[in-house]
């Protein structure tokens, strides 16, 4: 019979991609299938690593005629362009009025390299903490208290460092085209601008944007954001999270943020945009929103504590975006990839993102899932038996809600000798 896990998960990825390209030539999808395989299970990026299964011997001759040819797939075969209408259609499918989407930034870097790389340029690694060489993307995804992982509707790779306000005006724009303009955005500090504020006012958009500028006078009184809020009383709030529920303490003021399309020319008109500015403050630490909404709900006490609430809401769900970038950086090891070629790191870019999503999404709604997880079921001592399997699994009980407790006596194990579980484990 062989391994009845590996067909049941290749089966499942070949209707997984052939959901995402639809049909390609007959040596792209054998490219495909097996770059997005070696990705998934083999957590590499490297060439020589994603060639190992194509190897008929160990002989150097044919090591290097396999990776040529898979350096020769990834320069071209293009990934990229069904990546995005197939996420924006789940998005489309997937979101309502009350939908939050995440909007971040990242990057993957080389700290000790990147020369001879195409395209990289010096920024700041945040991360790491340090300069490197490297290029920034964008990704935009569902968030909130119902989903264990962040969704990915939109991920784009630009080029260099200094594409970032390009990069999100075309996601947006993206993102707009898709919904219909439907849910809430939330955005981190870095795009807080005034630009980016009056695009959002001006579309009629729902956004929430965490401020950095604290000294720009949205109240008209030339005094900073946080001294002017330190006047105002706190209300208590309640937040969902995965972990429960997170008490806050909430109070907003009217502001006002001005625009000039052309801030050195004397003559240009200013346009102005209403919005709310939320303080949202837990553990004695706070945070300061814009929050972009009609002119009608800044003027209505009642719907702006309604908004304060949700606007509260949406930047406690915006975290999971970045837990995202983590577990796609370590899980498949995006930043391990040493191609020279620009679209090459394109192309494992949109295989790594696509076998998050494969995991946190497609194969969980799988028709062969329930067969998948009977053999983890089958297998369940073989799998703990390794310490980091049964450490991980302890760990994420140990830290949930609430646990399942089934109404019946657990069954006896009966513990092999060392020699029973070592020949298990070969």
């Amino acid at each position: 019979m062989g391994n009845i896990l590996k067909n049941e998960l290749d089966c499942t990825c070949e209707e997984f991609l052939a959901s995402v390209y639809g049909e390609r030539s007959r040596p792209c999808s054998a490219a495909m299938k097996t770059l997005f395989s070696s990705v998934l299970m083999r957590s590499s990026t490297i060439v020589k690593e994603l060639s190992a299964p194509l190897r008929n011997s160990n002989s150097r001759i044919e090591a290097k005629r396999v990776q040529e040819m898979v350096s020769r797939w990834l320069v071209n075969y293009d990934f990229d362009g069904k990546l995005n209408p197939y996420l924006l259609g789940h998005a489309a499918q997937a979101s309502d009025e009350r939908t939050t989407f995440a909007i971040d930034f990242s990057d993957i870097s080389k700290e000790f390299g990147g020369s001879g790389m195409e395209g990289m340029e010096l920024g700041y690694d945040g991360s790491r903490g340090c300069t490197a060489m490297g290029h920034d993307f964008i990704s935009i995804s569902i968030v909130g208290a119902g989903h264990l992982e962040a969704d990915p509707v939109y991920v784009k790779l630009g080029e260099g460092r200094h594409r970032k306000g390009e990069l999100l005006h075309d996601a947006v724009a993206a993102l707009m085209e898709a919904t219909g303009g439907r849910g809430w955005m939330v955005l981190d500090r870095g795009m807080d601008d005034a630009e980016f504020i009056f695009r959002m006012k001006s579309g009629g958009r729902h956004a929430v944007v965490r401020i950095r500028d604290m000294k720009r006078d949205v109240f008209g009184n030339g005094r900073a954001i946080d001294a002017t809020l330190s006047g105002l009383p706190f209300r208590k709030a309640h937040l969902d999270t995965y972990r429960g529920v997170r008490k806050v303490g909430l109070r907003c003021a009217k502001g006002v943020m001005q625009y000039c399309a052309d801030p050195r020319s004397k003559g240009a008109p200013t346009q102005e945009s209403r919005l709310l500015v939320v303080e949202s403050r837990f553990d004695g630490k706070s945070i300061y929103l814009y929050v972009v909404c009609p002119d009608e709900v800044v003027d209505d006490q009642d719907r702006a504590w309604e908004f304060a609430v949700r606007a509260a809401q949406a930047y406690c769900d915006r975290w999971q975006i970045e837990t995202s970038f983590q577990s796609v950086k370590q899980e498949f090891r995006l930043e391990d990839a040493r191609v020279r070629k620009f679209k090459r790191l394109v192309n494992i870019f949109d295989l790594c993102f696509l076998s998050y999503v494969f995991m946190i999404r497609y194969l969980r709604s799988s028709r062969r899932f329930k067969r998948i997880v009977k053999v983890f079921s089958d297998n369940f001592r073989t799998l703990t038996l390794r310490m980091h399997s049964l450490l991980a699994g302890l760990r994420e009980l140990y830290g949930a809600e609430t646990v399942r407790n089934l109404t019946r006596r657990p069954k006896k194990v009966i513990v092999e000798s060392p020699a029973q579980m070592l020949f298990q484990l070969e």
